[in-house]
Parts: structure tokens; C-alpha cells; sequence
């Protein structure tokens, strides 16, 4: 019985430098080397060793996965009604009401054109955070081609009647420098006494 349990102990010692030595080894080659790299590489290498990266199918399957049991149909009804949700509170225009001559021609200097927009779209980098509406940049991007047409249309009606939306203004400041590595601020106050 002894034997047995010295055995037992000898085996899981074993065990455990050997798990200590494979800890020791995924770190050397996994972890060690990102803490040079950028906070967006970090959470990118992060995301594979873990195994949350996307394995192909598409963002909205993705996402129809986790809202709507898998329904892409329901998950475009429902992403249809957030997005007629979003203006419900507003009061229906008065088009016989003209509070200012609209200019029904755009000089062409000012016309946008569909694929300037889309081109606009599509470089949107995908992995900053939202702005304001809450819209993720990886919508803007991957779907430049379903969204640039109406867009289009929109800015150059608002270029024609010269009215920018109050939404267009807003902004989400954030105060902090995204400066690598980071300086103290009295250091850098220091440099402009």
C-alpha cells in the first residue's frame, strides 16, 4: 500500500514539472514576445491562442447565432426595426414649409459620387470602437457596398439644402493620448515652461 501511494506521489511530481515546464515554454513562445507589440496585435494573438478567432463564416451567421437562434431572416427584421426605431421620435417633415431656398442643383465640385463613398467605407478600420450611433465599424466596413448608395444619397441632399444633422456633429472624445509608451504629465507640461 505504501509503495502505491509513493509511486502515486513520485508520478504526480512528474506531472506537475512537467506542466510547469510546458507553462513555462507556452509562455516563452506565446506571451513574452507581445509585450513589445501593440495593445491591437496583443488582443489579435490573444484572440488565436484562445481560439476565439472567426473560422470563415460570415459576421452576420455569427451574429444571428447569438440573437436569434440562428434565424438570418429574423436578425435582418430585427436590425430593420432598430434602424426605423431610430428616427420614430422624430416629427414627419413639412416639405410645403421652406424655411430657406434649396439649391436643387449641386454644382458638380461638391457632388459625391457612390464610389467615393464606398471607398470611404471600406477603409474604415474595423477594430475601433464606435462612435456615437453605436454602429460597430466592421458594419460600415464589410457592407460599404449595401450602405454607400443611400449614403451617397443623403450627404449630397444635405450638401444641396445646407443642413448637416445634429447626429452628424456629435462626437465621442476621449481626452487621453494614445501615445506609446505612455509619458507623465508633468513631463510633458515641463516641455512647454
Amino acid at each position: 500500500m505504501s509503495g502505491d501511494l509513493n509511486q502515486a506521489k513520485i508520478l504526480r511530481n512528474k506531472v506537475n514539472r512537467a506542466a510547469s515546464k510546458l507553462k513555462y515554454n507556452f509562455y516563452q513562445t506565446q506571451i513574452a514576445a507581445m509585450h513589445e507589440s501593440g495593445s491591437h496585435d496583443w488582443w489579435k494573438h490573444m484572440k488565436t491562442i484562445m481560439g476565439l478567432k472567426t473560422n470563415g463564416k460570415s459576421c452576420m451567421q455569427g451574429l444571428a447565432n447569438k440573437t436569434t437562434d440562428g434565424d438570418c431572416g429574423l436578425l435582418a427584421n430585427t436590425m430593420n426595426d432598430f434602424f426605423v426605431s431610430v428616427s420614430d421620435h422624430l416629427p414627419r417633415l413639412n416639405k410645403s414649409h421652406k424655411v430657406f431656398e434649396v439649391n436643387e442643383e449641386l454644382p458638380d465640385q461638391y457632388v459625391i459620387s457612390v464610389c467615393t463613398t464606398f471607398k470611404a467605407l471600406e477603409s474604415v478600420k474595423a477594430n475601433k470602437a464606435t462612435g456615437p450611433d453605436n454602429i460597430p465599424a466592421w458594419v460600415l466596413r464589410n457592407y460599404a457596398n449595401v450602405l454607400a448608395p443611400p449614403l451617397t444619397a443623403i450627404f449630397n441632399n444635405s450638401l444641396r439644402e445646407g443642413v448637416l444633422p445634429m447626429e452628424w456633429k456629435m462626437a465621442n472624445v476621449i481626452p487621453l493620448p494614445k501615445t506609446s509608451p505612455l509619458c507623465r504629465l508633468k513631463k510633458t507640461l515641463d516641455q512647454f515652461h
